[in-house]
């Protein structure tokens, strides 16, 4: 028996709409100097972000404690309990679109503080979700079951790669404002980013190993194929503006040598998206791809290459880096208004928010 209910039902991968929505706002706010409209779509789109971002925020705290066994049910899901971590990514996503949109119309000290804020909240979700992931995975007494291993698995090492994202900008406005904090700053990130990278090379590869060893994770998890991605466009985002911020600080004499190393690692992209493709025709022609809230995991991933691509194209400048840019660009954008169409006539239809009533967890269901 199925039941609808905005609040007990409220997955924890909802953020990713959050995050999907504010990042594509950064990236079209950011075609501004060629494409005139960019900017108002990138304002439009970040406003979007803050609304949904409440309008999310609100009933999946009440849920931890309005329903709790509910929450309690999701963090002993071998899926779910990946996706909690996507608050704090879209705390960090907000935090973007207040330092690159609204700080046109914001006075400095409040963007300095409304970051600082998003930076803070996103550490302190992004570590406590980060070890009890990983704590859980360590100690399963059993082998996981093959068909819940993909790469939802690596949400963990992707979030503490993305506070970055709000991570170096306000690292930039301490070197400005408050220059005693910076070293401190610029340890905090460099240590999330260490943490986010190498237990993403780890877990990616039991990922591997599993793709290898069994046939592809049911369709409907197709879509977290996507996250791979992210975790390349964060780590170039992560390693130019970590160059940048250092350099500010007198500590690199230059960051030639950073875009060489973010460029090899955009390379990597390339492949995951050509990769991503085939597997979703693939899919497409064997047992279609339904939609499900799980396409979130195409935009958010989408955007952060995408936003390292333009990164990339900045500086090799060639017709190769922009064109491909534009071409990614356009891709998610196509993706967003379905996906983001669908959202909306799931939730009319009540194909989304909806669930099994659970009277008892136990954890020893696990």
């Amino acid at each position: 028996m199925h039941e609808r209910h905005a609040i007990k039902h409220l997955v924890p991968g909802w953020f990713a709409v959050i995050m999907g929505t504010g990042g594509l706002g950064n990236i079209l706010f950011l075609w501004q100097d060629t494409f005139s409209l960019g900017k108002y779509l990138g304002l439009t789109l970040a406003s979007l972000a803050v609304l949904l971002y409440f309008l999310v925020l609100i009933p999946w705290t009440l849920r931890w404690f309005l329903y709790y066994d509910y929450v309690l049910h999701d963090l002993h899901n071998p899926i779910a309990v990946n996706f909690f971590v996507t608050m704090p990514v879209a705390t960090t996503i907000i935090g973007t679109n207040i330092y690159f949109i609204w700080s046109s119309f914001l006075n400095s000290s409040i963007v300095f503080a409304l970051c600082l804020l998003c930076w803070i909240i996103a550490i302190i979700g992004v570590s406590f979700f980060t070890f009890y992931t990983t704590f859980r995975m360590m100690k399963m007494e059993i082998s996981p079951n093959p068909e819940t291993m993909n790469f939802s698995w690596i949400m963990a090492p992707i979030a503490n790669m993305a506070v970055l994202l709000i991570g170096n900008p306000l690292l930039s406005m301490t070197i400005d404002y408050y220059p005693n904090w910076a070293v401190s700053v610029l340890v905090t990130n460099i240590a999330l980013l260490g943490i986010g990278l190498f237990l993403f090379i780890f877990i990616s590869a039991i990922i591997f190993v599993r793709l290898a060893q069994y046939p592809l994770p049911p369709t409907e998890t197709t879509p977290s194929f996507g996250i791979f991605l992210s975790a390349v466009g964060l780590a170039v985002s992560a390693v130019i503006d970590t160059a940048k911020n250092a350099q500010a600080m007198g500590m690199l004499s230059t960051v030639d040598l950073s875009y060489i190393i973010a460029a090899a690692i955009w390379g990597f992209g390339v492949w995951i998206v050509g990769i991503i493709i085939i597997i979703c025709i693939h899919q497409l022609r064997k047992n279609g791809l339904p939609f499900n809230l799980g396409w979130w995991a195409f935009i958010f991933p989408l955007a952060a290459y995408t936003m390292a691509s333009q990164k990339i194209a900045a500086y090799f400048l060639t017709p190769l880096t922009s064109s491909y840019t534009l071409f990614l660009t356009i891709l998610l954008v196509l993706l967003w208004i379905y996906t983001f169409c669908q959202t909306i006539i799931g939730i009319v239809k009540g194909k989304l928010l909806t669930g099994s009533p659970i009277t008892l967890f136990s954890p020893s269901s696990d």
